[in-house]
C-alpha cells in the first residue's frame, strides 16, 4: 500500500461489492465531503441510491471478472481509494492486483496476507503457530476421508467450508452446521465435497451466541492500529451460525489481544473483524473466523465515534490520523439485511419472544445506515426485500 499526495481534492472512495457495510461506508464518507462511486450487484441494488453517491451497477464478479477489471481501468484514471465490501472483491484485487492502475491504492496485494487468512485452513494454522488457541480442526476434500474420520471425531462436531464465499455462490448463506452423528456430518458435507470445496471439521466450543466478540481494527505496515474497537454479537442470521444482525459495542481485551498476536504473525496489513468465542468451560478465547475487509457491521463503528470508515480512507490516501476517540461502548446497530430474516427465524423456533425483539434494539443508532430523512435507499431496500419474499412464497 503507497499513501497518495495530500494536495487538491480529496481522491475518490471507490467501494466493491457493496451491500450493508458498503453502504454505511459510503454514508460516512460522503458526508466527509469525499467523492464515492459504489459498485454493486443487483441484490444489493438499493446501496447505489444514497444522496451523493455515484452508483453502478455490475454483474456478479464470480461470473464477469473481466467487466470488473474494465469498469476498475477506467476509474483509475484518476487518483483513488479501494474499498471492497466482499470476500469476492478481496480476493479479485488480491489476485488481480497488477492489472488495476496504480493510481487505484488498497491493500489488498499479490504478497499481502488477504488470501491466507480468508482461507480458514490456512488461517488456523497460522494461528496455531502463533500460540492462539483454535478449535481442534480436520481438513477434509473427499468424501471418502471424511467417512474414514467420522466415526472417530467427537460429537456435536461443527462443518464449515474453508472458503465461506465460495460455499455460499452454491449452496447459500447456511454455511456453518452443527453435526450431531457420523451419519449426519457425511450427509451434510457430501453436495460440498462433490462439487469440489474443500470442507473443513471443527471441535464444537461451547457456550451462549452472546459469547461471540470480535475485534475490528485496521494495521497499518508498522504494526501500529489506526483503529480498534470491540463488539459482540445479539442476534445473528443464520440463528448461532451466521453473521450477526445485531450488535452491541462492548470492550473485548482478550480479543484484541488475539487479534494482534495472529495480524503480527501473518504480517497482515488493512481492515479486518475478528471473531472469537468464550469457551463455558475453560474461559480461553477460542478463534473462530475473520474478515479482511469492512464488515457488514461497519456501522457499530460509525455509531460508537470511532469513524472507521473515515480512517481506513485516509490511511489508504495518506492523510494524516489523531489518536482514535475512544469508543462509546453500550450502543447497537442493526444489519438490515440480515436482521429481515434473523428476526422470523428467532421466532419460529420460539427462542425469543416478540418483546425480546423489540428489547434488544434499545440503544440501536443505525440500520446499515437507512434512515426516513433520506428515503431513497429505505425505500429501494423495501422493494429489494418484498420482491424476494414474494419469490419465496411463490416457490
Amino acid at each position: 500500500m503507497n499513501g497518495l499526495p495530500t494536495a487538491g481534492s480529496l481522491p475518490r472512495a471507490i467501494v466493491l461489492d457493496a451491500s450493508d457495510g458498503g453502504f454505511v461506508a459510503a454514508r460516512a464518507l460522503v458526508a466527509r465531503g469525499v467523492p464515492v462511486t459504489v459498485l454493486a450487484t443487483a441484490p444489493n441494488s438499493w446501496t447505489l441510491a444514497g444522496r451523493g453517491i455515484d452508483g453502478r451497477l455490475m454483474p456478479a464478479i464470480s461470473k464477469q471478472r473481466d467487466a470488473w477489471l474494465e469498469m476498475l481501468g477506467k476509474l483509475g484514471r484518476s487518483e483513488g481509494v479501494l474499498i471492497p465490501a466482499s470476500d469476492p472483491a478481496v480476493e479479485l484485487l488480491a489476485r488481480e492486483r497488477a492489472g488495476i492502475p496504480a493510481a487505484l491504492h488498497s491493500f489488498e496485494g499479490p504478497d499481502s496476507a488477504h488470501l491466507k487468512l480468508m482461507d480458514k485452513a490456512s488461517l488456523y494454522s497460522i494461528a496455531d503457530a502463533a500460540g492462539i488457541r483454535i478449535p481442534r480442526t480436520e481438513r477434509v476434500r473427499s468424501v471418502a476421508q471424511l467417512e474414514a474420520l467420522a466415526p472417530d471425531l467427537p460429537y456435536p462436531s461443527i462443518l464449515k467450508p474453508a472458503l465461506s464465499h465460495r460455499f455460499r455462490e452454491l449452496f447459500g448463506p447456511r454455511r456453518v452446521i452443527m453435526a450431531e452423528t457420523p451419519e449426519q456430518l457425511v450427509a451434510e458435507a457430501r453436495p460440498a465435497l462433490d462439487a469440489g470445496l474443500e470442507m473443513l471439521v471443527l471441535e464444537y466450543v461451547p457456550g451462549p451466541e452472546l459469547d461471540l466478540r470480535g475485534a475490528v481494527t485496521l494495521r497499518r505496515e508498522d504494526g501500529s492500529l489506526a483503529l480498534s474497537y470491540g463488539r459482540r454479537k445479539l442476534r445473528q442470521f443464520p440463528p448461532h451460525f451466521g453473521a450477526g444482525s445485531v450488535l452491541e459495542a462492548v470492550p473485548a481485551p482478550e480479543v484484541l489481544e488475539v487479534t494482534r498476536r495472529l495480524l503480527d504473525a501473518a504480517g497482515f496489513v488493512g481492515f479486518s473483524s475478528l471473531e472469537a468465542k468464550r469457551h463455558e468451560r475453560t474461559g480461553e478465547a477460542v478463534l473462530m473466523e475473520i474478515n479482511v475487509r469492512i464488515p457488514q457491521n461497519i456501522g457499530l463503528g460509525e455509531a460508537c465515534g470511532v469513524e472507521p470508515s473515515w480512517r481506513l480512507y485516509a490511511t489508504l490516501a495518506g492523510i494524516p490520523l489523531g489518536p482514535q476517540s475512544q469508543p462509546r461502548y453500550g450502543v447497537k446497530t442493526v444489519v438490515a439485511s440480515l436482521e429481515v430474516p434473523a428476526v422470523p427465524a428467532y421466532l419460529r423456533d420460539g427462542e425469543l419472544s416478540v418483546r425480546d425483539i423489540l428489547g434488544s434494539y434499545r440503544h440501536v443508532r443505525t440500520v446499515s445506515g437507512l434512515s426516513l430523512r433520506e428515503p431513497r435507499p429505505l425505500v429501494a431496500f423495501g422493494r429489494l426485500k418484498l420482491k424476494g419474499l414474494r419469490r419465496r412464497v411463490r416457490a
